[in-house]
């Protein structure tokens, strides 16, 4: 659906130390072992590759975090501020506030996605020890 014009959304949940985060991002080094964030994109960007000469796409990341029922945008220069879910007729449920960037190619959403993995929260529980 997301190549046919829809908002897409990846999204992970469980508990602490369970693999979320390399499920998600795998390892960004080893083209073999990336994960569904880089290998969505790689398929997005590979579609828009073969598409017609006048088609046209536009292509928004937002990177968001969930942590003990708190949202915030990881994108965000102040990104301790919690985000509000929201929900509206015409829109559907929304973060009020969340930033969007354009990226072009694979280069941009790996820069979105750096930038935010140095904003995350990284919870210590005793299920990492």
């Amino acid at each position: 659906s997301v190549l046919e014009g829809y908002n897409g959304t990846i999204f992970a949940y469980g508990q602490t130390g369970t693999g979320k985060t390399f499920t998600m991002e795998g390892n960004r080094s080893v083209p073999e072992l990336a994960g569904i964030i880089p290998n969505s994109f790689a398929h997005v960007f590979s579609h828009i590759g073969k598409a017609e000469e006048d088609a046209t796409f536009l292509v928004r990341c937002s990177y968001l975090e969930i942590y003990n029922e708190e949202v915030r945008d990881l994108l965000d220069k102040n990104h301790k501020t919690r985000k509000e879910v929201k929900e509206r007729p015409d829109v559907g449920v929304y973060v009020k506030d969340l930033l969007s960037f354009v990226v072009k190619n694979m280069e941009d959403m790996e820069k979105i996605m750096t930038i935010g993995n140095k904003n995350r929260v990284v919870g210590r529980t005793n299920m990492n020890e």
